[in-house]
Parts: C-alpha cells; structure tokens; sequence
C-alpha cells in the first residue's frame, strides 16, 4: 500500500474540474499538502494507508471557496453608515472612522475576526485591500489562510502613505518580503482611477510587470463614478487604464456595473478579470454588475464579498446565492446564472482571477488541497436531490463544519 498523510471521503465530492458534476461516493488523498489521489472510495482505501483518515458520513466535499475582494479590517466597522449612498458614506462615515481609529493593532484584530469568519463559512482564500496590509499578512501567515493582499496606494493623504511615491514603496517592499511565501501573495492596489492620477497608473502597471503581481483596482463602481471621468478625462476610467497600460489578464477590477460596448471590448480584448460584489453593490445602490453579458462576452467573473462595512457578512455562499438570483431577474431568464457555474465562480474562476488557477479552485491531482466540507443534514440541506442547489440555495456556508488549506 502507499503512504499518504489523509484519506477523507464523502458521499458527494464536487471536484469543479476537469468535470463539473457531482461525483457519489468518492475519496481525496493528500500528501505534504497535494492532492494525489481522487476517486472511488473502497478502491483508495484498499490502495493507501493513510496517517488520518476521515470518513465524512453526511457531507459535500469541495474546493475551498475564493473571496476575491474585501478589506478585512473592515470588520470593526461593521454595522457603521448604516442607509448612506456610496459618497456619503465613504466621506461622511468610513473615511472619518478610518482618520481617528485605523493603525497597526486595528487592522491585526479585524483581520483575525475577519479569517475567522471566512473560515467558518467555507473561504479558504481571500483578497484584500486595505490599510497596513502587512499586519494582515501576519495573521494570514499565522492561522495557515490563503491571501492576495493588493497593498493600498492613493494621491492623497492617509493613514497608510502620505503620497503616491510612499504607496509603491511600501507595497514593493512587502512584495519582495512575501514573495516565495507558500500562501500570501502581494498584489498592487491602487483604490480607483479617480484616487490615482494617469501618470502614476502607468507607473503602478510597469512596476506590476517588472516584478510579475497582479493589480486590484475599484473600477467603475456607479454611474456618477463614470460621470466624474467623462468630466474629468473625457474618457471613461477602464478607457484610461488602458491607455495606461493596466488592462490585462494581471488586472482584477472590482464591481464593474458601469460598462459601455466600447468598453466591453476592451475588457475582451485584455483579458482583464471582473470581480462582483453584488451584496455590497445592492446596499450601497451603486449598480448591477451584468455577469451573463460578461460571460457571454467571454470574461471571466469572480465573487467579492466587500468590506463588512457595506455587506455585513463574509458569507461567500450568501453572496452567490444573490448573485444568481440578480441575474436571473436582470435577465428575465430562470435559467441563467445556474448551481454548477455560480459554484465554479466560487472557486476555480476565482483562483483564476487571482492568477491562481494552476494550484487551487479544484480537487484535481497536483493541486494544493484547499478543501471544505458541508453538511447535508441541516434543515436547509434536506431533501438533497442537487448537491449543487443544495450547496447555493441552501444557507450552506452556516453548516461548513471542516476547511482544510494545503491539506492542514
């Protein structure tokens, strides 16, 4: 027999990939943290000795999901702004709270509520955009989470870096600290085009392509957001990144609700990823970011969560879940927006905008094992004829009940 660290099975495995389908009765084998091993459980039993094993009697076993935006810390501020519209609340509200409270020890503690929360209903990765960012890499090292930190950088004042020059500085110093880490990655994040002045956006994307990171940016989050541009640059903003060189497969750009064919077509022809926020773009009434044109289109779309300042929860599943069903709506069409892709968005279509599809998203051989498992005898869960709707329609992240990173 061969030796392996972990022999987990479970009535149902969603593997995403390379098929996505609901497989019966099927166990995973991981070594040092890879998967080695998936299929039939008795065949894997009688061929592996395993250190642990775990027999999963009432479970969907799955990739751990990705949260492909949010600022962690946010946290503490969940609750804050209650009922604003998005200016009103980031300039009346968020950015006062931030001025007074926000350093070192703030973002530390809501960061670790944060992961704790993420962990507890299914996420295994998450990216993140906020001040400090290397007091989040701390945890995020510390409990064994998987991370993209997109490092902060603006033109103006702020509790992180006094000017544009500072915020690179900094963040290409915590990239060259993190960058052989085995699971926090670095990213650069300017807020938004209206916070960073063309000149230095074309610096931020030669700088992303000397050192190979991905760029975060807040892009076209509400029509009054693309009036600024038109009145400013004449030009929309995802017209500006391009013309700064930042539109490409290495760009993840966030909430995306505003978006002309013109710059439809510059999406497709980039390669540019999309995240979608549809909970914080709903309560903040910013927009619908329409993924089924996306999808048609070609692009690939994410799932964010946001801040739990303007969502409230870091419930991944919850968020899907909404998702869907805005496109459904939107698109006067039930059968759109469908279990297996919304789960697929979850997590391999996520590591993909993450650029990192080639270790996790999926229970495939050589894949790092990011896994979760959910119990399907929860009320919600029952009668389970689709592990799928199940999974999105049936408040799945409160029944999460193991989540293993890198097979720990």
């Amino acid at each position: 027999m061969n030796a392996c660290d972990l022999l987990i099975s479970a009535p149902w495995v969603l593997p995403i990939a390379p098929r996505n389908e609901a497989l019966k009765d099927q166990a995973i084998v991981v070594t040092n943290g890879i998967i080695k091993a998936v299929g039939e459980r008795g065949d894997l039993e009688a061929r592996y000795s395993a250190q642990k094993t775990l027999n999963l009697t009432d479970h969907i076993l799955m990739p751990g999901l990705v949260n492909a935006h949010g600022h962690s810390a946010m946290t503490l501020l969940r609750g804050a702004g209650e009922d604003q519209a998005l200016q009103a609340w980031l300039e009346e509200t968020i950015w006062p709270l931030e001025a007074r409270m926000v350093n070192e020890q703030f973002v530390s503690l809501g960061s670790e509520i944060a992961m704790a929360e993420m962990l507890s209903s299914g996420t295994t990765t998450f990216s993140d955009m906020y001040f400090f960012p290397g007091s989040t890499a701390e945890v995020a090292d510390r409990c064994g989470m998987r991370a993209q930190l997109a490092s902060p950088i603006f033109k103006f004042p702020n509790t992180w870096s006094q000017n544009i020059d500072e915020g690179i500085h900094k963040a290409l110093d915590l990239f060259h600290e993190y960058r052989h880490h085995s699971h926090v990655q670095i990213a650069l994040g300017p807020h938004s085009a209206y916070s960073v002045d063309a000149e230095d956006l074309a610096r931020i994307a030669m700088y992303a392509d000397e050192v190979e990171t991905p760029v975060q940016i807040h892009l076209h989050e509400n029509a009054a957001e693309v009036e600024g541009a038109m009145a400013e640059a004449g030009k929309t903003w995802i017209q500006v990144l391009k013309d700064a060189g930042l539109l490409s497969p290495h760009l993840q750009a966030v909430h995306m609700t505003q978006i002309s064919d013109a710059d439809l077509e510059l999406i497709v022809d980039s390669g540019t990823q999309v995240v979608h926020c549809p909970a914080s773009n709903l309560k903040l009434a910013s927009g619908y970011c329409d993924i089924e044109r996306l999808r048609l289109a070609g692009v690939n779309v994410a799932l964010g969560t946001d801040g739990a300042a303007s969502n409230n929860t870091l419930n991944l599943f919850a968020d899907a879940h909404l998702a869907s069903l805005l496109a459904k709506r939107h698109r006067d069409d039930a059968t759109v927006a469908d279990a297996p892709s919304m789960l697929a968005r979850m997590t391999l279509l996520g590591a993909q905008a993450l650029g990192l599809e080639k270790k996790i998203g999926s229970l495939e051989v050589g894949k790092e094992a990011d896994m979760i498992a959910v119990r399907t005898d929860a009320l919600t869960m029952q009668p389970l004829y689709d592990p799928f709707a199940a999974l999105l329609h049936g408040n799945a992240g409160a029944h999460v009940d193991h989540v293993f990173v890198r097979g720990k």
